[in-house]
């Protein structure tokens, strides 16, 4: 019996469901059951905007997974064209400081009384040669051996100890067995001395035979004495960053930053009169 009327209360409310919704959706205004009508819409509405947004959920994340493929694809695109920029901007300031170096160089050549040829560096001699480089010209070009060599800003570099047919060794002014004669640039001292290069060190090299008596101090520029006939007068070596006592006690030495480095030489200019 209890049963028998359990199912008679849900049919009666399932009935006045339909019947609200049908009134609902059909436009049917009865105003008896206008209550009824709000009542069904407000019972409702919660439910189906919960699944119109889980439907609209659902739809949206298999949309992404079907364009999964095409966003990867994208982002490969992307990261391409950004590594093609950075390249280029990268060859552009090469360009630039290779325009810049040059400009020097044409201008240090244009004021400068003796005659010189420019050259490319295009590599370094190896195993023992480490403190040679490799230039672009050759005796065909009228290169000799001695020859000095000059950098992009005009310090001296080193001088060609080898010469091919299209290219040449030029032993750098850092080598240990490089030897050249310097000179303070400073009028009211002149002092002279050896410059030599040193062993596993590119920066600094060591000027001795300085006279006792000799008016030498840090800051100093060192360049060319021009006492022999392999390099001219006035080329830029270095500056004195320390003095100490050599010879035991008997003369000066002098350690000399120099101007020329093997991280920033990749054009120079062969001196081939002077």
């Amino acid at each position: 019996m209890y049963r028998r009327e359990k199912m008679i209360i849900i049919t009666i409310i399932i009935i006045l469901l339909a019947l609200a919704v049908g009134l609902y959706f059909f436009n049917i205004n009865i105003p008896y059951f206008q209550y009824l009508e709000r009542g069904i819409y407000n019972l409702i509405s919660p439910v189906v905007e919960f699944f119109s947004g889980l439907y609209n959920f659902f739809i949206s994340y298999w949309q992404g997974l079907l364009n999964l493929d095409e966003m990867i694809q994208k982002n490969k695109e992307l990261e391409h064209n950004l590594a093609d920029l950075k390249l280029e901007n990268i060859m552009l300031e090469s360009y630039k400081k290779e325009n810049e170096r040059l400009r020097k160089l044409l201008s240090f050549k244009e004021h400068v009384a003796f005659k010189t040829l420019g050259a490319s560096v295009i590599g370094f001699a190896p195993s023992i040669w480490e403190n040679k480089l490799i230039i672009n010209r050759g005796s065909n070009d009228g290169v000799r051996k001695k020859m000095p060599v000059i950098s992009y800003n005009g310090s001296l570099a080193g001088r060609v100890d080898y010469v091919g047919s299209n290219s040449s060794h030029v032993s750098l002014i850092y080598d240990p067995e490089f030897i050249v004669g310097g000179i303070v640039q400073r009028s009211e001292s002149r002092a002279i001395g050896m410059v030599n290069g040193q062993l596993n060190n590119e920066k600094i090299n060591i000027m001795d035979k300085i006279s006792w008596s000799a008016d030498i101090k840090k800051g100093d520029i060192i360049v060319t004495s021009g006492f022999s006939n392999n390099y001219p007068k006035g080329l830029p070596i270095g500056r004195v960053e320390r003095i100490f006592s050599d010879n035991y006690g008997l003369s000066q030495g002098a350690e000399i930053k120099i101007f020329s480095s093997i991280n920033t030489i990749e054009e120079v200019l062969i001196i081939t009169d002077f």
